[in-house]
């Protein structure tokens, strides 16, 4: 069988480790397999989205070194060569990210692609576009070209299976696309719920709703017997709980345990409510609240609505929102009302306490929602989740709906539908053979650094260490934007 991998980066060592795992289990049952790999050619990304010389150099490096580790021979790997793919496309302005999003090339969706980078990467839902007019060309036209080049290696080396990370992003999705217009078998990979697996996704990418509705109750429906199962579930909550990284950084573990909100009232109806990142929402196709604009819309009309006068609202907002500044905490910072309590994301508020204290507890998406369901307490969703046709979740249709539910006294549903989805985290996926995973974000490869371990390690500190860790990264966050905001015009 002959093997294809787009590696065009390598700067992000799990997701390294991952392509080389893959490339190694082939290799070793005898698959001839091949790489593509970029040796500076991608205009911009997710790694290095200044195109950088020297993080270029670091990358093409750390590359050679895996592959090397898997003897891959220098004739199989073929480089993007996307300068020979580059078009001269009459690009249009966009005034708001849904003209992006809805741009096509030959019915390719890199305005998608490009808007799905472009809010990842700098946390905004809704962008000022002209401030990123020079980023959001360049990327429509690295996109376009990365789906020719991509769609010519296929030609040209004809594999029977297809692999690359992700699948989202602006160098990443249209590679994904090329691959399914030439009906080529294709696998997504990506991290797993625990750090030990990383998940493949077959033909379409990790964050396709329904796909991953369909492969949690297959993984449920396995050989493995019932009792085990709920054992590997109840201790994939349990870690949760207990403030352990997973597929990644917990962000839980440095909250006070026990605490609650200053002056929290028992003989009050209390509902939690727990914010997730809209930026989260609007990178992805699919995952659109499908009753309100957005979480702070959903908040304001329902404290507005008819609720009962002893409802109060406790709005945790979520930690990874921590010292940021966009169009969700800037709406968040508004919301008031003498029913509606703030925790805010940086707040040591212990949320499992503050589950267990309220009454019910509202999501929009969050894994909160779940794990409410199975800590035994009443959970609504309002939104979308890959949890939603489980059955542990009460979800309303409409506004009307999300009103009757908070202001009734709502019995919790069992627990099975959250005792799915923890088997399916803990299990869902293909184990590490070759790579041991460390942290988060690093390991050994056959028994190999990919990347220098003092300073992995002092990442993974720095980012564990909670009041340093959202200054550094918002720090450099900014400096990214600025670089963005200053050659716009050129």
């Amino acid at each position: 069988m002959k093997v294809l991998i787009y590696m065009p980066f390598s700067a992000w060592i799990p997701h390294l480790a991952t392509d080389l795992e893959i490339a190694a289990k082939h290799i070793k049952s005898g698959d001839e397999v091949h790489i593509i790999q970029c040796s500076g050619d991608l205009l911009s990304c997710e790694p290095n989205p200044n195109h950088f010389k020297l993080s270029c150099i670091f990358c093409k490096s750390r590359r050679d070194k895996g592959l090397n580790l898997i003897n891959l021979p220098k004739q199989n790997r073929h480089e993007l060569a996307l300068n020979n793919f580059i078009r001269d496309l009459d690009l249009p302005e966009f005034s708001s990210i849904q003209e992006l999003k809805a741009f096509e090339v030959d019915d390719v969706d890199i305005g998608m692609a490009v808007a799905s980078t472009l809010i990842s990467m700098v946390r905004e839902p809704n962008p000022d576009l002209s401030q990123y007019r020079n980023f959001i060309h360049k990327n429509l036209l690295m996109s376009i070209a990365v789906y020719d080049a991509i769609k010519n290696h296929l030609e040209e080396i004809k594999p029977d299976v297809f692999y690359l990370f992700n699948g989202r992003f602006a160098a990443l999705r249209p590679a994904l696309q090329a691959a399914q217009s030439r009906s080529i078998k294709t696998f997504v990979h990506d991290r797993a719920g625990i750090l030990q697996r990383y998940v493949l996704t077959e033909d379409t990418y990790p964050h396709d709703i329904g796909y991953q509705k369909k492969q949690i109750e297959i993984y449920w429906n396995d050989e493995r017997p019932r009792s085990e199962k709920e054992e590997i579930a109840r201790q994939w909550f349990d870690d949760r709980r207990g403030g352990k990284d997973q597929g990644w950084y917990s962000y839980t573990k440095s909250q006070r345990k026990g605490d609650l909100p200053e002056g929290f009232d028992p003989s009050k109806r209390n509902v939690a409510v727990f914010i997730s990142s809209e930026d989260e929402f609007e990178a992805i196709q699919g995952w659109q609240n499908p009753i309100y604009k957005n979480q702070v819309d959903a908040i304001h009309a329902t404290i507005n609505a008819d609720i009962g006068e002893d409802i109060r609202f406790h709005i945790r907002i979520h930690p990874n929102l921590k010292g940021l500044k966009n169009t969700q905490t800037r709406e968040l910072d508004g919301l008031k009302a003498p029913n509606l309590i703030i925790i805010p994301a940086d707040s040591k508020i212990d949320s499992y306490e503050l589950m267990d204290a309220c009454e019910k507890v509202i999501v929009f998406g969050s894994t909160m929602g779940i794990e409410s369901v199975f800590w035994g307490k009443t959970s609504i969703l309002i939104g979308r989740a890959v949890y939603e046709d489980l059955g542990g979740c009460y979800i309303p249709k409409n506004h009307d709906e999300v009103v009757n539910l908070i202001n009734h006294r709502l019995n919790p549903f069992p627990n099975l539908g959250a005792l799915k989805y923890g088997y399916w985290q803990s299990v869902y996926g293909q184990p590490y053979i070759y790579y041991s995973p460390e942290s988060v974000r690093g390991g050994k490869f056959m028994g190999i650094y990919l990347g220098n371990p003092t300073m992995d390690r002092m990442k993974d500190k720095i980012l564990a260490m909670d009041r340093i860790a959202p200054p550094v990264v918002n720090f450099i966050r900014l400096i990214r934007k600025w670089t963005w905001k200053i050659r716009r015009n050129r």
